[in-house]
């Protein structure tokens, strides 16, 4: 995958692909994902006529890893930035676990005026449980938020992943595989402290909340939940799947995602 860069204000190198034309998808990976894990949605969206930009976050795959700027809230803002850095009027967003969050984090700052809709593809907006949200992370709440990053996480898949998705990510470059955990600490907290329920409530355009039925980090049901929240939210669970959806069910997915996006940029040219 070819890489090009732009500098944020605060003086950081993000690298990201572009590839294609039509309507603009934007795709944002997990924590500790490169952009080089699209592979899949990549080639599927390229068939069907869109241009794809996938994007390393900051610390993440080819991008630079500072030493600031560990927050959702910068996310947000390095997400703003590529979008006036490639002068992007529209454009979907499609997240991934911490990727979905960078969205929440961008729209609770900069609004929906650029966006045709959005994706989220197994993210619970408030990750630590509560009486009123009991859709958060297996067992993290305000009790055991302290030292809960301190152990392994569960393996996220629930299913085999395929290993020509494997070897694609090698061949596209091993060195963007690399990722300080130690450093990017600051950042997984701050993700799980965020509560996005207030932004997705005000969201004014279509989004697709989609969940691993076996996901091991939060029940299924954050999906439906989310969606009543959205005024224009709509949800769909991908059983026997974990929380790469996107890569353990890509047939499934890519069916959900291409649906979603041809309805809402069909709606919008009407």
């Amino acid at each position: 995958m070819k890489m090009a860069f732009f500098t944020t204000d605060d003086g950081v190198r993000l690298g990201y692909s572009d590839n294609g034309s039509g309507i603009p998808a934007i795709l944002l990976a997990g924590y500790s994902a490169p952009a080089t894990s699209w592979y899949a949605q990549e080639k599927t969206l390229l068939k069907h006529g869109y241009r794809v930009i996938a994007f390393d976050r900051r610390s993440h795959g080819s991008s630079e890893n500072p030493p600031f700027g560990h927050d959702m809230a910068t996310h947000g803002k390095d997400l703003a930035a590529l979008l006036r850095h490639l002068q992007i009027e529209k454009t979907f967003l499609i997240g991934q676990s911490q990727g979905a969050s960078t969205i929440w984090a961008y729209i609770s700052q900069f609004g929906t005026d650029h966006l045709y809709g959005v994706i989220s593809i197994d993210q619970t907006p408030k990750m630590l449980n509560t009486v009123d949200w009991p859709y958060g992370m297996v067992g993290l709440n305000a009790a055991t938020r302290p030292t809960y990053f301190d152990t392994p996480l569960p393996k996220p898949n629930k299913k085999r992943i395929s290993p020509l998705i494997l070897l694609s990510l090698l061949l596209r470059g091993p060195r963007y595989l690399k990722f300080d955990k130690e450093g990017t600490k600051p950042l997984l907290f701050d993700h799980a402290d965020a509560d996005w329920r207030a932004t997705i409530a005000n969201i004014d355009v279509p989004v697709l909340f989609i969940a691993g039925g076996e996901s091991p980090f939060w029940s299924p049901a954050h999906a439906a939940a989310s969606a009543a929240l959205c005024p224009q939210g709509e949800f769909a669970v991908v059983d026997g799947t974990g929380h790469a959806v996107n890569w353990e069910s890509p047939k499934e997915y890519d069916r959900l995602m291409l649906g979603f996006l041809s309805k809402v940029g069909a709606a919008s040219v009407l």
